[in-house]
This record gives structure tokens, C-alpha cells and sequence, in this order.
């Protein structure tokens, strides 16, 4: 194991694990793991700084149609049901045309550097990952909206959102991936933004050098590498609102397999224009008749 990823791991181990108190609260103990992760990652990360810290700008790109991309890499038409429904829920709601990509369509929309192509068809970089890759990728070169393939819309993306050259929401205080900085199931930015360009600048310098991901949200805190070491991305990062992912977040994971209520759907919808789901659970996959994820499904 590279001397430096064994460092990463042994910090996490330490001080995430072993010497985070047993007898302390689980919210109190998975909140310093995650700030021991972070900090473990973006001092491994460092390496990287001169690569971002000065990015050339482009020249003012012609502005393109503003679309909302998503990927399945097996095809819309093979995806589960509640992919399905998230995609219907955009359709529905949402002013933009959806351009959903698969594994032989989305080269119709970028390329990506030889050595990650290499890497991902070595199995090296796994499907999340790889579309992290790609959707940096697409935003830059296109401009528009990024949505997960499991965001449920249930009104249409904000004007104050639109208005931005760049909006990202921030992690937020929910316990499972608060460490990331920045979530990235959902962002917009303009074709050529600068904030965009510098993120897949690191994105793409990171796996040319890299055979595997360092950390789960890696591309994450790549970003929060670029925010606080280019100068320019920091100053244009500073004048963008700032938005926390948790009313995102506050539909499927507390409510997926309880009885479906009209009344709690609308309050707790209110609070986003989105909501984040998955696929995984059994909840997704198997609803039970008139909960949640049944009533949602079938929207």
C-alpha cells in the first residue's frame, strides 16, 4: 500500500475508530469520525494543490439551451422503478428537456482522457465514480443542471438557483456524508464556469494519478480543495448563497416504508424542489403496498 493512503487509513482507524469513545453519543462519535476523515483526505489530497491552484479561465463561451443531464449507464428503459419515477417527476415538473445518458450515449456528449477510460474499463473506477467523472465533465462543457438518476422533483428548479453561474448545495448536518463539504446530486453551472472547469481540472488530475478512490466523497472534497486554494474559485465560491442539502434529504430516509400521508408529503416536500431516494433498500425495491415508496412509484 502507497505509503500516504496507509497514513489516511491508520488516522481513520485511530482516531475515527479506536479512540473515538465507545460510551459517547453515536451522533457525537460519527461526527469526529467524519471530521478525522476529512482531514485525513484533504491533508493526502495536498499533493494535488499545485495542480488547481492556478487554472486558466476560458475565453466567454457561447451560451447553450439549458438542459438537465442524468445518467444511467444501463439505459432509462432498464432502470428500477424508483429511478423511473424520478425521471418522470423531472419531466413533469421541471421546464428543461432531460437528456438521460447510458454507457454508449453519453460519448455522444463528452470524452473523457485516455487513462480514465482505461481505468474505468479495468474496472479500477467503479460506477459512482465514474459518474462523478462525467458529470463535471458534461456541466462543463455544456452548462446546465446535474440531477442523480434518485432525485424526486416535486417542483420546479428555483429561480434564485438559475439566476447563479454556479449553485451547489453545501453538505449540511445530516450525520451520513456530512464530512463531504459539498453534496452533488444536484448542482448547475454555465457552460465554461470557472468554478466547474477547476473541480474537473481536479477530478481528472486526481485519477491520472490515482488507481482507486482515497475516499468515498473524494470528489467532494476535491472541490473544497479547489475552494480553498485557488484563489479565483475561492473568491467567486465566497459570492455563491449558501444552501444546506438537508431539507433535500428529508422525505425517503425517515418516511420510505411508513404508510403513505398526503398531508406529511406536502410539509416535509415544501421545504425543497427536490427530494434524494435510492434504489438499494428493500423499501425501494419490494414498497409495500400504500406506503411511501409504494405512492411515490407510482406517481
Amino acid at each position: 500500500m502507497n505509503i500516504k493512503r496507509f497514513t489516511v487509513a491508520l488516522r481513520v482507524a485511530l482516531f475515527g475508530h479506536i479512540f473515538n469513545w465507545m460510551w459517547q453519543p453515536k451522533d457525537v462519535r460519527r461526527r469526529r469520525r467524519g471530521y478525522v476523515t476529512a482531514k485525513a483526505v484533504l491533508d493526502y489530497l495536498q499533493q494535488y494543490v499545485p495542480y488547481i491552484k492556478d487554472v486558466p479561465a476560458d475565453e466567454p463561451a457561447l451560451p447553450e439551451d439549458e438542459r438537465i443531464f442524468s445518467i444511467w449507464l444501463q439505459g432509462e428503459d432498464n432502470a428500477p422503478g424508483i429511478v423511473k419515477a424520478c425521471y418522470r417527476s423531472i419531466r413533469r415538473l421541471c421546464g428543461q428537456e432531460l437528456v438521460v445518458l447510458d454507457e454508449n450515449t453519453i460519448w455522444d456528449w463528452i470524452t473523457l482522457p485516455d487513462y480514465i477510460m482505461e481505468k474505468w474499463k479495468a474496472g479500477r473506477i467503479r460506477p459512482a465514480h465514474f459518474t462523478d467523472i462525467c458529470r463535471t465533465e458534461l456541466i462543463y462543457r455544456h452548462g446546465g443542471i446535474w440531477m442523480d438518476a434518485t432525485d424526486f422533483v416535486t417542483a420546479p428548479v428555483p429561480d434564485w438557483i438559475m439566476n447563479e453561474d454556479f449553485f451547489i448545495f453545501m453538505s449540511g448536518d445530516r450525520m451520513s456524508g456530512a464530512y463531504a463539504f459539498i453534496q452533488n446530486c444536484f448542482f448547475r453551472a454555465r457552460k465554461g464556469n470557472y468554478l466547474i472547469k477547476a473541480w474537473n481540472h481536479a477530478i481528472q488530475t486526481y485519477w491520472k494519478y490515482e488507481e482507486s478512490t482515497v475516499d468515498y466523497f473524494v470528489h467532494q472534497l476535491l472541490f473544497r480543495l479547489v475552494v480553498e486554494n485557488n484563489p479565483k474559485a475561492a473568491g467567486l465560491f465566497s459570492r455563491m448563497p449558501a444552501s444546506a442539502q438537508d431539507a433535500t434529504h428529508a422525505l425517503w430516509w425517515n418516511y420510505r416504508d411508513k404508510p403513505f400521508s398526503q398531508e406529511t408529503f406536502d410539509n416535509v416536500t415544501s421545504g425543497a424542489f427536490f427530494q434524494k431516494t435510492e434504489y438499494k433498500s428493500k423499501a425501494a425495491a419490494f414498497p409495500s403496498p400504500g406506503t411511501f415508496s409504494d405512492v411515490i412509484q407510482k406517481m
